[in-house]
């Protein structure tokens, strides 16, 4: 391995680094390399407090010159430190770069996750740094807890999106693919194909297993994805006791399919 390699991570096939300012490092896709305004991505990361987009910390949203769109998120602290640190990191590899090579893995073992464009750092002071992460929007996409709460798709409604997480969930797991903070909103449900489809996103925390995600870690993710649950609809007005074993019958059958 590379000092350069060691330092910053290995690049993912289909990235490339390109830009060379000193402190600062962005990764593009090379299919939309030509399409991606590297500066505008880091005026974005900058105003991105005032995007309508929320996620743990408001996200940006990018026009690339193809027309498409990119959501631009920033890595937040969460907890206690979010208040101290707020977006101050001191990780190595950073977290951006971390993150695109996990998801990058997991799009070839073929986990439906979301599609990464560029990745960002920014150099503050020594080893501290800022990063974020350009992700392709997914069209009629919505997280499943805002899907849950009234924004119904018509094919299906709630017992189709319970369907399609539980399936992407075990797909994920069978494909060893851990998720590190699971939960509501960090699912994706669209129409797609005549039905709905999910996709499970933020794989900052993942781990990637050679073989299929052993049972007492998958059950560690299915309890996350539970607290989730009881923290979002404490009152389960949402997501009833009936609708939870649902999801864990749909997630056991795929698991046996």
């Amino acid at each position: 391995m590379t000092a350069s390699a060691w330092l910053w991570g290995e690049l993912p096939d289909g990235f490339k680094r390109v830009d060379e300012l000193p402190g600062r490092i962005v990764i593009v896709r090379r299919d939309v390399e030509t399409f991606i305004p590297v500066d505008a991505l880091f005026a974005q990361g900058e105003m991105s407090e005032d995007s309508r987009f929320v996620g743990r910390a408001r996200l940006g949203l990018v026009r690339l010159a193809n027309g498409e769109e990119a959501l631009l998120r920033p890595y937040r602290h969460g907890g206690l430190l979010r208040g101290l640190t707020r977006g101050i990191f001191w990780t190595w590899p950073p977290r951006p770069l971390r993150e695109l090579a996990v998801t990058e893995a997991a799009r070839r073992r073929g986990v439906a996750t979301a599609e990464i464009v560029a990745a960002l750092v920014e150099r503050v002071a020594g080893p501290l740094y800022r990063g974020w992460l350009a992700i392709r929007v997914l069209e009629g996409a919505l997280d499943l807890w805002s899907a849950l709460q009234g924004h119904e798709f018509a094919a299906g409604g709630k017992s189709a999106m319970i369907r399609a997480a539980a399936q992407a969930v075990r797909e994920m797991h069978r494909k060893g693919v851990y998720h590190g903070d699971l939960n509501l909103k960090n699912i994706l449900i669209r129409p797609e194909g005549g039905g709905l489809k999910a996709y499970v996103i933020d794989l900052d925390k993942a781990i990637l297993f050679p073989r299929e995600v052993p049972a007492r870690k998958a059950r560690a993710n299915l309890a996350r994805l539970r607290r989730s649950v009881c923290k979002l609809d404490p009152q389960g007005l949402r997501v009833s006791g009936a609708d939870w074993e649902a999801l864990i019958r749909c997630y056991q059958g795929a698991a046996h399919a």
